[in-house]
């Protein structure tokens, strides 16, 4: 490395963690011709009496669900409650089952093509935003692979800046040279042969300013319908500064949702800006699960945002939507006024309806011999009946 325009480029050893930190994501993407692996991250419901191996299982629309192992391919080995890829091809991409005891875990995997013309896949990158003038680190460490690391290479836009036959990690005050794409590439060794894993940032340089106010994306409360039995997932997401925090909480007794599970933070830069979004997974979403505020929060020493998630249960498909129902009886009270009114109109002028009738018909029964002086009597004695009445 080197030093330039006043800033100083460190190249330092890292030290490998003690602890692999295991995380249980339900989609997974890597890319073809690299190792890979897949992990069953123990429970903490898991009783001591209970089985501690781990089974796996690969699930296809032709063969259904089949168990792994050793000998299910060269390239497949298990260690531990571990599977492993040497290395990772595209018929490998799949639904995944790991089962220890009553525990199972489910995943899916993606395998995408590497790029020949490029030193990495732009589908396996990590934006990594940072102001001028401030910190820039590019960390290149792998805890899994850490002991069988033999040579780590760093590369920007794909050409090489450092080698070291551990790890390195690159620090210095950000400029707007530093911009581009740096690859992280470990030639780890297994069974004779050596294989290579990248990891890639992308640098966005920009202009130093102030923190902005946290604000997220949405409505504030949000109601989201969802069937029993079935899975949802509640995604948030923000407009906020680079070391901002956001993240779900929810009310929470003896554990009533051990069915819900909160992902990592995925951030990205959009026309200048950084975002961030975070996901709250509730597996087979049961009765308790309903009618329960999800609180997504975003926060820094300036704002406090929050956003409200209800889950509510779904209509069935057979009910009456309650506007539908609504409107349908207020048409029906109408009418049936309308059809009311009518029959008592009827009552009251049956006569000159009548009368009318035989008017517009031009016919009258009651014309032969004195019927016509009748029936104009009787009509002019009910006008008269009527006010009498009255008094």
């Amino acid at each position: 490395m080197h030093c330039g325009g006043g800033f100083m480029t460190l190249l330092l050893l890292m030290v490998t963690r003690d602890s692999e930190t295991c995380f249980s994501r339900p989609n997974i993407s890597a890319v073809e011709g690299e190792p890979f692996y897949l992990k069953h991250c123990s429970s903490s419901h898991t009783s001591e009496n209970e089985e501690t191996s781990v089974r796996w299982y690969k699930s296809s629309k032709s063969n259904g669900r089949t168990e792994l192992n050793p000998g299910s391919s060269p390239r497949i080995t298990m260690y531990d409650n571990t599977l492993e890829f040497w290395p990772l091809e595209l018929e490998d991409q799949g639904s995944y089952f790991s089962q220890m005891g009553n525990d199972t875990q489910e995943r899916t995997l993606t395998v995408t093509r590497r790029n020949i013309h490029s030193c990495f896949n732009e589908k396996q990158v990590t934006s990594k935003p940072v102001g001028v003038e401030k910190v820039l680190e590019i960390p290149c460490t792998n805890d899994y692979y850490q002991k069988r690391i033999k040579k780590t290479s760093l590369y920007k836009n794909c050409e090489k800046l450092a080698e070291d036959n551990s790890s390195l990690f690159m620090m210095k005050n950000a400029e707007f040279s530093d911009q581009g794409f740096y690859s992280c590439v470990f030639s780890v060794y297994h069974n004779g042969k050596f294989y290579n894993i990248t990891k890639t940032y992308n640098v966005i340089v920009t202009e130093g300013q102030k923190n902005m106010a946290p604000v997220l994306i949405g409505p504030k409360i949000n109601y989201v319908e969802v069937e029993l039995g079935k899975t949802v997932q509640l995604s948030c997401s923000a407009l906020m500064n680079e070391n901002d925090i956001i993240y779900w909480s929810f009310w929470k007794e003896m554990d009533q949702f051990s069915n819900i599970q909160e992902e990592g933070k995925k951030t990205w830069i959009s026309e200048g800006k950084s975002y961030a979004s975070t996901i709250l997974r509730i597996e087979k979403v049961k009765e308790n699960n309903l009618n329960f505020s999800y609180n997504c929060t975003v926060v820094n020493q300036e704002k406090t945002d929050t956003s409200t998630f209800i889950l509510l249960r779904k209509a069935s498909k057979d009910d009456i939507p309650g506007d539908i129902f609504t409107g349908g009886m207020i048409v029906a009270i109408l009418i049936s006024v309308v059809v009311v009114c009518l029959v008592i109109m009827g009552i009251i002028y049956r006569v000159d309806l009548a009368l009318f009738y035989r008017k517009l018909m031009r016919r009258d029964e009651t014309l032969k011999g004195n019927n016509c002086h009748n029936a104009e009597t009787s009509y002019f004695m009910m006008k008269l009946v009527n006010p009498i009445g009255k008094h």
